[in-house]
């Protein structure tokens, strides 16, 4: 009788930053089966400025919004796929640079499954609006397209 293997959650941990001048780092993960950010923990140190941000995940595939924010105020922003390997490993399959220093892409100039998670999450991601400022007017975009 063959024996099935529960699947092995793993767990990946990001740097959180939130500085006082502006400073931020933080990455959002997305499932893509429900189309939501994936619960996670933050544990940041006694002040809250730093810290990690930490998720639990099973093999798949997964959208990550990932931006930094200098005490500047110079801003990069990444989206991309990655894939979670039985052994942990990820795998990144896409990545697009959304923003370095100045915007390099619009929501348009990404596919449409991945344009449409973003902007219906558009409120848990930190900074999209300065992420993506040249797409205020998505929301009629997207009606545009539709019809």
């Amino acid at each position: 009788m063959a024996e099935t293997q529960t699947p092995k959650a793993v767990i990946l941990s990001f740097p959180y930053r939130r500085t006082g001048m502006r400073g931020f780092d933080d990455t959002i993960l997305l499932s893509f089966r429900s189309n939501k950010p994936i619960k996670s923990i933050l544990k940041t140190s006694g002040s809250g400025r730093h810290g990690t941000r930490s998720y639990k995940l099973f093999q798949g595939k997964y959208l990550v919004y990932q931006l930094e924010r200098s005490n500047g105020g110079n801003l990069y922003a990444v989206v991309k796929i990655i894939r979670l390997g039985e052994d942990g490993k990820q795998q990144v399959e896409t990545e697009w640079r959304v923003f370095d220093r100045e915007p390099k892409i619009t929501l348009n100039d990404l596919p449409g499954e991945i344009r449409e998670i973003l902007i219906a999450n558009k409120d848990a991601l930190p900074l999209f609006g300065e992420v993506f400022p040249f797409d205020d007017k998505w929301e009629d975009n997207i009606q545009e397209e539709g019809e």
